[in-house]
């Protein structure tokens, strides 16, 4: 998956892209000099209903931890500079930093922190920076991202292998299903007697042993 197509799939806009610059609503100088743009900075992601901005990041330039400060404090003052303005009052409480690495088992311990902006941590294929690849068990971690329909549909090849598990001998069926109500029956009667006779049992070992 491509983490760029996703966002722009789910209708959200990359407010680095001059042509998505919406007026009077998010200030970009408020957050770095525009002529000296970080460069950890791969996207800023805005909601088609404005009330969620995602800030995607490199993890791979500096330490996760000095990351998810540098953006806390821009972020914070961010907000300040604009705490009047009610649409950022909106947005400031569904802040997002999205840090992508390309290691395989990046740290994640900043999570749990949800101060001034939550965070994601998530592996990537960095190669091409305007293309991130996410496997799909790291996208499922995205807040908007659709679990396509067919990864819920039953397996038919796993069904078929559990259907030639059941025995045809109808009789079996119908063996088990007294058993069951008999045992159940004794139970009630304060005694547990789930024994089989030896014809019983040997229909079950046949079954089992085909």
């Amino acid at each position: 998956m491509i983490l760029q197509d996703e966002f722009k799939s789910n209708g959200y806009l990359n407010l680095l892209d001059s042509a998505n610059i919406i007026d009077d609503e998010i200030n970009l100088e408020d957050l770095f000099d525009i002529d000296d743009k970080p460069v950890e900075l791969l996207g800023i992601y805005i909601s088609q209903n404005r009330d969620e901005l995602f800030f995607v990041l490199d993890g791979n330039i500096m330490d996760i931890n000095e990351l998810c400060d540098t953006w806390d404090d821009r972020i914070r003052v961010f907000a300040i500079i604009n705490g009047k303005n009610t649409d950022i009052h909106r947005l400031k409480y569904n802040i997002v930093q999205l840090i992508i690495c390309s290691d395989d088992n990046p740290d994640k311990n900043r999570e749990g922190n949800l101060l001034v902006s939550r965070k994601i941590i998530l592996k990537g294929n960095m190669s091409d920076r305007n293309k991130i690849i996410l496997d799909d068990d790291e996208a499922i971690e995205l807040p908007f991202h659709m679990i396509p329909i067919k990864d819920f549909l039953p397996d038919e090849e796993q069904i078929g292998l559990l259907r030639r598990l059941l025995p045809e001998d109808e009789s079996v069926f119908s063996l088990l299903k007294r058993q069951h109500k008999k045992a159940k029956r004794k139970e009630h009667e304060g005694i547990i007697d789930k024994s089989f006779s030896v014809q019983d049992f040997e229909k079950i070992k046949e079954w089992l042993e085909t």
